[in-house]
This record gives C-alpha cells, sequence and structure tokens, in this order.
C-alpha cells in the first residue's frame, strides 16, 4: 500500500509527487475533514495564551539556576 497526498482543484486529484497508476488499479481516498468546533481550541492558539499570561516568565530570570554542571552526568 502506497500513501501519498493530493489536493482536489475542483475537477482533479492533484498529486503532491508523481505517481504511476495503471488502469485496472484500485485507489482509497480518505478525506481529511476534521475542522475544529466551537469548543475546541488550536495547538496556535493554546500557544499565544501561554507566552501571553508570563507563567514561563521565570525561564529569563537571572537568579541562581537549580541545576549546575555539577549535576551533570556525563560532560559533552
Amino acid at each position: 500500500m502506497v500513501s501519498i497526498k493530493a489536493k482536489y482543484d475542483g475537477m482533479r486529484l492533484v498529486f503532491a509527487e508523481k505517481i504511476e497508476l495503471s488502469k485496472e488499479e484500485e485507489v482509497m481516498i480518505v478525506l481529511n475533514r476534521k475542522k475544529l468546533i466551537e469548543d475546541e481550541v488550536s495547538g496556535i492558539e493554546i500557544q499565544s495564551l501561554i507566552m501571553d499570561s508570563g507563567s514561563l516568565s521565570f525561564l529569563e530570570a537571572e537568579d541562581e539556576n537549580v541545576y549546575s554542571d555539577k549535576d551533570l552526568k556525563v560532560k559533552y
């Protein structure tokens, strides 16, 4: 079984790459129709919310780090 991406241009399927098909070969088409419903939140919205919340601001703090080079098991 071979899978390949394609888009429908309104009249035909346009494959993402060249593929050879024989005249009698069977094909299977799977439509990717999942859309966000109102209650779902996209990953980009979650990322924006986290970045804007300031909850990761501790990463920019100049305070002492919890870990140091002494904690390394192997030094590269």
